[in-house]
């Protein structure tokens, strides 16, 4: 699976809000694929971070590009599946690009098939295992598409978990959001937050194509052209 755009802006905004926060102790990537995620939250300084895959090839192909960044030494790629995972610690922080795809068609390719339906990982499996692995104060970071939103709310509330702050990602002004990231805690979490905070985030300027000054500001750490 190649390195997608909405995947560098998942892992930017999320660096961009823990850079202020001085409580996160471990951190879990949910489905690493080849680490871009632990990568860029490693370049944040974070310094334990388990980066779960399931798929062998996978997380051999993440050990290869943690053992050749600078950031080796906070990062530890575990391939296993993450419903099995028995952690002595629980996550301050926890960030997922999961497989999304519900009741959609398949192709041939059996891989890519694993890394975008949810077959493997349900959203009810998901919540699940974040409302398990997650500090009691602790915040999580996902990435969906937008028609996939809805479901994965009401997964989330019954596993008493609260979505906190949403930002809808459209690829131009005129065009509907396609994707989503928001972010979840226990509905029992100290935080003086009370109701979901929403933004929009715009990909390119519309009829120039190109990006907007938000999108150059939350991506200029980690896109070399930018």
């Amino acid at each position: 699976m190649k390195v997608t755009l909405d995947a560098c802006l998942l892992g930017a905004l999320c660096a961009s809000k823990i850079t202020q926060a001085k409580s996160i102790n471990h951190t879990l990537d949910i489905g690493c694929g080849t680490g871009l995620l632990s990568l860029m939250l490693a370049q944040t300084g974070l310094s334990h971070i388990d980066a779960v895959e399931l798929d062998p090839m996978a997380a051999k192909q993440a050990i290869c590009n943690v053992e050749d960044s600078p950031f080796k030494s906070q990062i530890k790629v575990i391939n296993q599946n993450i419903k099995s995972i028995e952690s002595p610690y629980k996550f301050d922080l926890i960030i997922s690009n999961p497989p999304f795809f519900s009741d959609h068609l398949k192709g041939p390719d059996a891989k890519r098939n694993q890394a975008r339906h949810n077959d493997s990982l349900s959203f009810s499996d998901l919540n699940q295992v974040i409302h398990n692995q997650l500090s009691p104060n602790g915040m999580a970071w996902i990435l969906l598409p937008y028609d996939e939103f809805e479901g994965f709310r009401q997964s989330a509330l019954e596993k008493h978990l609260k979505i906190l702050n949403i930002s809808w990602v459209k690829s131009q002004q005129y065009k509907k959001a396609h994707r989503v990231i928001f972010t979840l805690q226990h509905e029992n979490a100290v935080n003086p937050q009370t109701k979901p905070l929403e933004s929009c985030i715009q990909v390119s300027d519309h009829g120039t194509n190109e990006y907007t000054p938000e999108f150059k500001a939350l991506l200029s750490e980690y896109y070399l052209k930018l």
